[in-house]
């Protein structure tokens, strides 16, 4: 049975009932749930499911497992009470944002001097993505995409999700939709300020950049 994706419809519930369709070992199937599986450059929620840790949440084929810290009580059939750790789960929607943000505004400071390398990863404590760049980038240069990516932020604007059948998009304008399957604030405003860096270097011709929350 398909898995209903709830986080797209309300990425802001953090305690909900579900029904229990599938247990196997310690991973359960829910009839919908809240909780965000890894995917889309995005890290899985965590939480508890009738008291038990949730710790960590796949998606496969259709249906979304989520994998308790030790085998569950509960049977097939139960009702049970799920709660989404919601301080990570919020500092994860920021940065998940934060970090569209963070590539128009590489796009408009450095242009066709570099591409993307990879499509990143945002956890709860920053958001990273590798670029391809044609020789190191001036901190100046990275100062201003951090300006920048701020300037959103606090022009408050709104942030716009939805689906085309199976394809989820992300929008603020006036920049272009993109696609992207994540959980997300409302408004930029919602981010707060935020600093951009350079990670580890990933590798010869490409540049990591992070960005976290002040």
């Amino acid at each position: 049975m398909k898995t209903l994706r709830l986080y797209w419809i309300d990425p802001y519930i953090s305690q909900f009932k579900a029904t229990v369709e599938s247990i196997m070992g310690r991973d359960v199937v829910l009839d919908g749930t809240y909780f965000y599986p890894q995917g889309g450059g995005q890290i899985y929620d965590t939480g508890t499911i009738s008291g038990l840790k949730v710790v960590s949440v796949r998606r496969e084929d259709d249906q979304i497992l989520h994998t308790l810290e030790s085998e569950p009580t509960f049977q097939v059939g139960s009702e049970v009470e799920c709660r989404i750790d919601w301080d990570r789960r919020y500092k994860i929607m920021r940065l998940h944002s934060a970090a569209h943000l963070l590539y128009y505004s590489m796009q408009e400071e450095f242009g066709e001097e570099c591409k993307p390398a990879s499509p990143g990863l945002t956890d709860d404590t920053k958001s990273r993505e590798d670029y391809l760049f044609k020789e190191k980038p001036d901190p100046l240069r990275l100062q201003r995409v951090e300006e920048r990516v701020n300037d959103l932020v606090r022009a408050k604007l709104t942030i716009n999700t939805w689906s085309e059948g199976e394809t989820r998009y992300w929008k603020i304008d006036p920049y272009p939709a993109m696609l992207c399957g994540g959980t997300h604030p409302k408004n930029t405003s919602e981010i707060g300020t935020v600093k951009v860096s350079r990670g580890k270097k990933p590798g010869a011709g490409k540049e990591r950049i992070e960005i976290t929350l002040l």
